[in-house]
């Protein structure tokens, strides 16, 4: 379920501001503010992670946790809830990955040529395609940190031999084996 528009509206609340002082703290309109608030638009991601970061919460939880129950159970309602995602969308992050990497490698490819082959005949400034291959670039290496998110959190890594955490009355522990 996506609480976006909820978890917005609470989160302004509870820091007492107005759509029109959310709205000027994140450079868009209030009309853009009430139209998320409403479910009438969603925003872009970009404006999604920067209202979290604005508002200090996760991004998934800004999305996927209804924060104003959250607040009124003490956090106890996520409590229960299983970590990570079902395997079913890991599978689906997966494919949707590779073909991501795929179109990237391909773009990358052509543009690398491209700016050769311009470089070579001095018809054109090569700015624009330097720029979009760094672009390519940080694609490719947000495409990488996604599909390692997904994995860990599939196949979250074993402690080594030896090592490890316990829980003993509430507090982490140091476990090691004998």
């Amino acid at each position: 379920m996506n609480y976006l528009s909820s978890n917005i509206k609470f989160l302004r609340k509870q820091r007492k501001l107005s759509q029109q002082q959310l709205a000027d703290d994140l450079g868009v309109k209030r009309s853009n503010i009430a139209a998320y608030e409403t479910k009438n638009v969603e925003p872009r991601l970009a404006l999604i992670n920067e209202m979290a970061n604005y508002f200090e919460v996760p991004l998934e939880d800004l999305v996927i946790v209804d924060l104003k129950l959250d607040y009124i159970s003490g956090g106890k309602s996520r409590a229960g809830k299983s970590g990570g995602l079902p395997s079913a969308s890991v599978e689906e992050i997966a494919q949707l990955s590779a073909k991501i990497q795929k179109m990237l490698d391909g773009f990358k490819v052509f543009y690398e040529f491209k700016k050769k082959m311009n470089q070579e005949e001095l018809e054109t400034p090569v700015g624009d395609i330097d720029n979009f291959l760094v672009f390519i670039n940080h694609m490719l290496e947000y495409n990488r940190m996604v599909e390692d998110i997904v994995k860990s959190s599939v196949n979250p890594p074993a402690p080594e031999e030896g090592d490890g955490v316990g829980v003993i009355a509430g507090a982490e522990v140091p476990v090691t084996a004998n």
